[in-house]
């Protein structure tokens, strides 16, 4: 019977649960961006040109299609004021944790036989359960007791990583 309990115990799958912690995160940045402004040609301006007389007096010519007084094509910088927002999800900590243990030990108390010339210490092997328990203390240390059916009882303190 203790053999297979032993089997059950370590054939038994595991299930770990984690329920998931989000957390939203909004920052502010100012954003400069390039405004374009596009005007069309007005009809009576098409085909015509554009004269530029410059200051050492020479003339340029340039179509009336791509120039008025300034290029058609305009640009502008404008501030804008860009929010992001940033979720992130991370698995919750356990704080609580319980074990059970299957193993192989020494089953019970050790056997002494003394004679005149002679002492004999003698223990029997078998199968071994127990359960221990464990509690988080602080991020990533945790403070725990163990059982087993040899009468062992331990503390431990365990350090996650």
């Amino acid at each position: 019977m203790k053999k297979f309990i032993l089997m059950f115990t370590l054939c038994s799958p595991m299930l770990v649960f984690a329920s998931e912690k989000c957390t939203t995160d909004s920052t502010r940045e100012i954003v400069q961006e390039q405004l374009e402004i596009k005007t069309d040609v007005p009809s009576h301006l098409k085909g015509a040109t554009i004269i530029v007389r410059l200051a050492d007096g020479k003339e340029s010519v340039v179509p009336a299609e791509l120039f008025k007084v300034v290029p058609r094509k305009q640009q502008f910088l404008v501030s804008k004021t860009k929010v992001v927002s940033k979720l992130t999800c991370s698995p919750e900590l356990n704080k609580n944790r319980l074990t059970i243990l299957a193993g192989n030990g020494p089953e019970n108390e050790l056997g002494v036989s003394k004679t005149s010339s002679s002492v004999t210490v003698e223990s029997q092997m078998g199968a071994i359960g127990g359960l221990q328990y464990q509690r988080m203390i602080l991020d990533g240390l945790s403070l725990g007791v163990q059982a087993q059916t040899n009468d062992s009882v331990l503390l431990n303190i365990g350090l996650d990583f």
